[in-house]
């Protein structure tokens, strides 16, 4: 789907895809960002292009923007998103002491592996143990 997006219309970053319901009738979902906004024109383009590959014969599909906690899916995701918080959902056991997830400042990211400074010290995360992830959103005043 990257290289689809990617010819189609190269400025829409796809943020994360996933494939939901029950046998029979399955929902695609895509999150899709853009530079300057995603916008109902912008879903409906995507739309067609996946209706286009075929992929609405198979799927319902359904595309959004990533809203305030973008999903971090490939490395130049984590590397813009160095220096916030973010929250990783990790591989039972692949990382000593982070349980499913953690949460922290995301203060390194490579093709590798990902470094969170979390209240319990700094975490390095293979990028294979990484099941999810995404930004958090940080409270502003008066939340």
């Amino acid at each position: 789907m990257d290289d689809l997006l990617a010819r189609a219309l190269p400025e829409v970053d796809l943020r994360a895809v996933g494939v939901g319901g029950r046998a029979g009738s399955g929902v695609l979902t895509v999150v899709i960002d853009h530079p300057v906004r995603v916008d109902h024109d912008l879903c409906a383009q995507v739309t067609r292009l996946l209706d286009d590959a075929g992929l609405r014969d198979r799927y319902a599909v359904e595309v959004s923007s990533p809203g305030p906690e973008p999903p971090l899916r490939v490395t130049r995701h984590y590397v813009a998103a160095i220096g916030e918080t973010v929250k990783v959902a990790v591989e039972p056991g692949a990382v000593p002491g982070a349980g499913k997830s953690l949460t922290g400042v995301l203060v390194a990211a490579d093709d590798d592996s990902v470094t969170v400074e979390t209240p319990d010290g700094v975490q390095v995360v293979p990028r294979s143990a990484v099941r999810r992830a995404r930004m958090v959103k940080r409270a502003q005043c008066g939340e």
